[in-house]
């Protein structure tokens, strides 16, 4: 066994030589295959291109290729641009707190070098010829003259050649594809001006064309009926301006993966952010479930630092507080302006699994309001008090147009089919009325005006040990929802008063389901506190049943409750009430358009 032996005349510091420096660095910025394709992307959209084209091979392990038709480079820049910390983008202290490019750190090219075999070349609009480069680990190979059209092409062969461990842990191909892909479309619906194209083992497989507004890149990537799925959100405030779209409750995912922030082109990553948007759909969304969006936030690089993460995908705002608020205002006001209710045969049968549809080339659709420079403005201030958004500009009554006729049926003991000026709507009743118990119950708790109806005969009820303490723990909550509830002694309480609209239903079964239900949920929303958790369950178990006839005057007197209630699209779980069908959805299913 050897043991090291201290000699004070060695020197313990040692200055690593480059190789190693720039392999250190890959280890930050160069995580897989996509972080290459995403810093050689970031390069050309610095450069001013139009166009980018990314060719991979086996998921980009053995070949990544991207081409640009920006400014380019001269044969000296394409050299320095090869060393550590060598830039374009910035050149003094200040300017790393007003970044206002992608990249800026000087270490992408140096790095990806460092663990390949690369080819880098470019040349400027106006020289005779262009430069090649070739490097072997991170060393130069050979530089020469090359005939290459305005622009720069970076190829990388062999990625993690020399550094077997790290190419080790790489996934299966698919997962490492899957990750290009991912960043790939991210990039692409920051930049829709830019034409992108990207190609797997000769096969493509996005085709992007330029365009000039995000709903019709959002419709090139994802289909035109996702992008008809989405609402416009817009703030226009003089520090910080936002826009994109956030998706109808219906397209909502199990993963963050479709949740897209953009802060001044550059795709990030703040949970503090996506949290709020998910706050804005507060009960209108189903368990586990998260929203849909893609917005972009442009803002004064001096009120933000991106220095955060070695890969830029972090990033930290100077008053995050007063973005977070704006973002939750803007998202709730898309959403309780807007008709969320699916459509038949296209979003409530398509969304409702995982997966988003593939391309759909149909007819693009510009919001011209949305895009305009002249649209709407809001201030801090409105955002932040939802009231005077709301009060301004919504004519409210008009979503509910499709409740006003007379002509309802009820199916199956569960559903009711109602007629509306533009199709049919179809209707879920327990879902519906679960919607409207919701929101009672919850505006009789916050305004504290309670419609308490006395009991004639006091209802007596033996509760276990188990509901006795949930009782007697949330009893102020019972009683500020309306119940008047005494313990008579033991395991007996007596309830001498229930909410108005409750006196009518077995309120036995009620309370005792409720109590149930908060016995048994396995995952209580983060976002609820107890007082909602047994409001939602009283108002699922107080709610009409499915299975239960309805006569015609109470199927009316529901639709019309339903049409008064401020989120009437999605009961409190977030499982859709509504569901359309429009006139000429029914057209096409027989044949007449």
């Amino acid at each position: 066994m050897e043991f090291f032996v201290y000699d004070p005349a060695m020197s313990l510091i040692k200055i690593l030589p480059e190789s190693l420096i720039n392999q250190i660095a890959a280890g930050e910025v160069v995580e897989r295959p996509a972080s290459v394709v995403k810093e050689l992307v970031e390069n050309s959209l610095d450069a001013g291109a139009g166009e980018i084209i990314m060719e991979i091979k086996d998921s980009g392990k053995t070949f990544i290729k991207i081409s640009d038709d920006g400014l380019g480079m001269s044969k000296e820049d394409c050299e320095l641009s090869l060393k550590r910390h060598s830039t374009s983008k910035i050149s003094d202290e200040a300017d790393l707190w007003a970044i206002k490019t992608m990249g800026f750190r000087g270490e992408a090219l140096a790095s990806i070098a460092s663990v390949s075999k690369m080819t880098l070349k470019s040349r400027r609009e106006n020289d005779i010829a262009g430069t090649q480069i070739d490097l072997d680990g991170g060393q130069i190979v050979t530089i020469k003259d090359a005939g290459i059209s305005r622009g720069t092409k970076v190829e990388v062969y062999d990625l993690f050649f020399n550094t077997p461990a790290r190419r080790k842990y790489l996934k299966k191909e698919g997962t490492e594809f899957g990750h290009i892909v991912a960043m790939a479309q991210s990039v692409a619906l920051a930049h829709p001006d830019v034409a992108f194209r990207l190609a797997h083992n000769d096969k493509n497989i996005l085709d992007l064309p330029r365009v000039t507004d995000l709903f019709s890149r959002i419709s090139d990537i994802f289909g035109l009926a996702t992008a008809e799925a989405m609402l416009p959100v817009f703030y226009g405030g003089s520090e910080f301006q936002i826009d994109g779209f956030v998706g109808k409750p219906v397209i909502s995912r199990s993963t963050s993966q479709y949740q897209y922030l953009f802060v001044n082109g550059r795709p990030v990553q703040n949970f503090a952010v996506a949290n709020r948007v998910k706050a804005a759909f507060h009960s209108m969304l189903m368990e586990n479930k998260k929203p849909v969006y893609i917005l972009n936030l442009k803002i004064d690089p001096a009120l933000i630092d991106v220095n955060v993460h070695p890969r830029k995908i972090e990033i930290r705002f100077e008053d995050q507080d007063r973005i977070l608020s704006v973002v939750y205002g803007c998202v709730k006001m898309a959403l309780e302006k807007e008709n969320l209710a699916p459509l038949a045969f296209t979003e409530s049968r398509r969304y409702m699994s995982d997966s988003f549809p593939g391309r759909n080339f149909g007819e693009s659709f510009v919001n011209e309001s949305f895009v305009k420079n002249d649209a709407p403005k809001f201030s801090v201030q409105d955002a932040m008090d939802f009231s005077k958004i709301m009060a301004g500009g919504r004519d409210r009554e008009r979503r509910f147009d499709f409740f006003a006729g007379q002509k309802n049926l009820q199916i199956a003991n569960s559903y009711i089919v109602a007629e509306s000026d533009e199709g049919l709507v179809l209707i879920d009743q327990h879902a519906a009325h679960e919607r409207v118990r919701y929101e009672q119950l919850m505006g009789q708790f916050e305004t504290q005006q309670k419609s308490v109806q006395p009991l004639l005969v006091p209802l007596q009820m033996e509760l276990t040990s188990g509901e006795m303490t949930l009782i007697e723990e949330n009893v102020k909550i019972f009683e500020e929802l309306g119940f008047e509830i005494e313990n008579f002694g033991g395991k007996t309480f007596i309830i001498h008063a229930v909410p108005g609209f409750l006196s009518s239903e077995d309120v036995n079964t009620v309370v005792k389901s409720t109590l149930d239900d908060i016995v048994n949920s396995k995952h209580p929303s983060k976002l609820q506190g107890k007082k909602e958790e047994i409001i939602t369950y009283m108002a699922c178990r107080s709610a009409v049943k499915f299975g239960q006839k309805l006569s015609a005057g109470e199927m009316q007197s529901l639709l019309i409750q339903l049409g008064k209630m401020e989120k009437p699209y999605t009961c409190p779980h977030g499982r859709p009430t509504i569901v359309s069908l429009g006139l000429s959805e029914l057209e096409k299913m027989f044949g007449r358009k």
